[in-house]
């Protein structure tokens, strides 16, 4: 167990990934940022920690590719049973703190812990297909909500779901239905072992 644990960076990486987060949050809310719209007539206002909500998706998948499939064939416990709650419980854990954060300050962090959902729900679905590439898709996300822009001044387009106001209820019901597909996708087609 502890082997594990350490080979998928549980220890380290993870903490560091939360505290990164965290920190990125409380230290960029409140500041807006503004980028050309190169397809919408109206450019869209973002909060910069929006940006630093694609540091736990990208932690969540360097932690995946820390696999090593012959000494993991010979394991007597599932391991990818192991890797899928790891994973989903951390996504989770760093929704919540996001979440619990918009309690003390601006609702910058409510918008962060959802758009942290939907970049984590994004690259786990994309893992077994992509491997090493999937935060790929959670920064092209991240792209397209900036640059393609929105369908009047403040009202983004409703796929969009990053630019969205924290308040927003489609939103944060379209993040959660993407994370909920993701973490299937990743149950059904993640490498398994053996046993």
């Amino acid at each position: 167990m502890i082997w594990w644990l350490r080979q998928r960076g549980a220890l380290g990486l993870l903490p560091g990934a939360l505290l990164a987060f965290v920190l990125g949050v409380s230290m960029t809310g409140g500041v807006a940022v503004v980028f050309p719209s190169f397809m919408g007539r109206y450019a869209m206002v973002t909060e910069l920690s929006n940006f630093v909500s694609l540091i736990p998706s990208v932690s969540l998948i360097a932690c995946l590719e820390r696999r090593m499939p012959s000494v993991e064939r010979s394991a007597i416990r599932r391991l990818d049973a192991r890797d899928i709650m790891l994973v989903s419980g951390f996504a989770l854990l760093v929704t919540a703190v996001a979440a619990g954060m918009s309690l003390l300050g601006s609702e910058a962090t409510l918008a962060a812990a959802r758009n942290n959902l939907l970049f984590c729900g994004l690259a786990l679905g994309a893992w077994p297909l992509m491997g090493h590439r999937a935060p790929l898709l959670p920064v092209f996300w991240m792209i397209q909500a900036m640059f393609l822009g929105g369908r009047s001044r403040d009202d983004p387009y409703p796929w969009v779901i990053v630019t969205e106001a924290a308040h927003v209820t489609h939103a944060t019901v379209w993040a959660a239905a993407v994370f909920l597909a993701g973490l299937l996708s990743l149950i059904c087609f993640a490498p398994r072992t053996d046993r």
